[in-house]
């Protein structure tokens, strides 16, 4: 009998803790189109900001713009499930992170996302789940060794100007309990970023593996934006 893991997930672009600086880092209005680098967007609260197209900003995670008071994007979905070997737990699960955009070794522009908390809660199993690893990096899933995640601007996702969806692989994770380890130093892969209003980060059917490509865990479901009207790459 496999574990079902029902999650309530919340995915964060940025913590305010981490840089001050990065959640300062936007420019008022909307991504003012025509640069070759790639222009992050978002609206809160009827507000637009953006960093922008021309190259600056590069290389600097960026989180909620501190004009709405900075803290994280996040990103939720009440029917997440997370599919192990026993027990069965269903929780709700909250993790934050941080984005950004640079330039890998060859000049091409790149989108870097990582993972730097999580939390759960739900039931006495789901308080007691101990969720790390952090950070968990974003990883271009064309580069034949999935292994390792870091902060590398030549392994984060391609950017791409006619793109309307992003796709990553995210490690290293661990997942364990006082009932024991549900995933240890592993990554989840195939993981579908669609920008725009209502973003999301589709999860469904994916699998966590280890280094050496073994399968074991599977998650399934699609997290939306839940702080922000928008989340956008131009």
């Amino acid at each position: 009998m496999k574990t079902k893991l029902l999650l309530t997930t919340l995915f964060g672009v940025a913590a305010w803790s981490l840089s001050s600086l990065a959640m300062a880092n936007w420019n008022t209005g909307a991504c003012p189109g025509g640069g070759t680098a790639p222009c992050i967007e978002t609206e809160i609260n009827g507000n637009t900001y953006h960093f922008n197209g021309s190259g600056g900003h590069a290389g600097v995670w960026h989180g909620r713009p501190a004009a709405e008071g900075g803290g994280e994007f996040t990103f939720s979905d009440d029917s997440v499930v997370l599919d192990c070997n026993p027990p069965t737990i269903d929780c709700n699960l909250s993790l934050s992170g941080e984005v950004k955009k640079c330039q890998d070794s060859d000049g091409q522009w790149r989108i870097g996302v990582r993972v730097t908390g999580a939390s759960t809660s739900g039931s006495f199993l789901c308080d007691a789940l101990n969720i790390s690893g952090f950070p968990w990096y974003s990883k271009d899933p064309t580069i034949a060794s999935h292994c390792p995640f870091e902060d590398n601007c030549d392994t984060f996702i391609p950017y791409d100007p006619s793109a309307t969806t992003y796709t990553a692989n995210f490690g290293d994770i661990t997942v364990s309990s006082l009932l024991g380890t549900y995933v240890q130093d592993e990554h989840v892969e195939g993981v579908i970023f669609t920008p725009g209003v209502g973003a999301t980060f589709d999860f469904s059917n994916k699998t966590f593996y280890s280094c050496d490509e073994e399968a074991g865990c599977t998650i399934d479901g699609i997290l939306t934006l839940d702080n922000a009207t928008s989340l956008d790459v131009y």
